[in-house]
């Protein structure tokens, strides 16, 4: 009688351990949309104001997911849209929030949404001069020419360029011409141009200081660099001139404080 009970209870256990690990599923995560990124509970999102934003397949839990803001602010952090099985996050306004994906067995999985301002620092940490002439282009025009640029850049080693943006292709330049100056303030259009050789994207940036100065610049977030084309600049002084560019080589510096000038 003892070992019926005894061969009853092992074969009631199985049953309930068989049925335990059925209800049991794998922690809720979001999966970018290529599956090379996984992002789990307590990851950071990281969003730039003014951009698209992210698409998340949801994976994990029993699948019937329910995202939420959570620990929402005054200020709107970001938004979503969901279709029952991915999730795209857009960014609002800069600063941290959470993203809470729950679902009906109560698994839970919460991450951070950390969104950054669009806005660039840069400070020149020196000059490259590319000059291409033809073959009566001599030695002594290129120093010369070499000199006249670096001596007359727009912006000097140890100045600074700085974008601050009102939407996503335009906004306020700021421009340091070296060091110790005071601020040229301007606008901005930017506009998304791409290497045919390389593919590399690179940014088309038209600044206007006033009416009668007008640059158009290109950067490589890539490279950080600012290219300027002077070839149409110094082309009359010198006929035999191909191609004149000055490239600023460029450092990320942090955002500038109100106090600056």
């Amino acid at each position: 009688m003892k070992r019926n009970l005894l061969s009853a209870f092992i074969t009631l256990s199985s049953i309930l351990f068989i049925t335990s690990c059925g209800d049991s599923y794998s922690p809720i995560t979001l999966a970018s949309q290529d599956g090379k990124t996984i992002i789990t509970n307590n990851d950071t999102i990281k969003l730039t104001k003014f951009t698209d934003g992210e698409l998340y397949n949801i994976k994990g839990g029993n699948g019937k997911y329910f995202p939420e803001i959570i620990n929402k602010k005054d200020t709107e952090i970001f938004k979503f849209s969901y279709d029952g099985n991915t999730i795209s996050i857009t960014p609002v306004n800069e600063g941290n929030s959470y993203l809470s994906i729950s679902d009906s067995e109560e698994n839970e999985s919460r991450f951070v949404v950390a969104v950054a301002k669009m806005d660039k620092f840069y400070n020149v940490e020196s000059h490259n001069i590319e000059i291409i002439g033809y073959d009566a282009f001599t030695d002594g025009e290129r120093k010369k020419l070499t000199k006249e640029i670096s001596d007359n850049a727009l912006v000097k080693v140890g100045g600074k360029f700085e974008f601050l943006y009102t939407n996503s292709n335009n906004g306020i330049a700021k421009i340091k011409s070296t060091e110790s100056s005071n601020y040229n303030i301007g606008t901005f259009t930017q506009e998304d141009i791409f290497n045919q050789q390389t593919g590399e994207k690179i940014l088309s940036m038209r600044i206007s200081l006033t009416e009668e100065e007008i640059y158009t610049l290109y950067l490589s977030e890539k490279h950080l660099t600012i290219s300027q084309d002077l070839t149409s600049k110094y082309k009359g002084a010198y006929p035999n001139l191909e191609s004149a560019i000055l490239k600023y080589n460029l450092s990320q510096q942090k955002e500038t404080s109100n106090n600056d000038k």
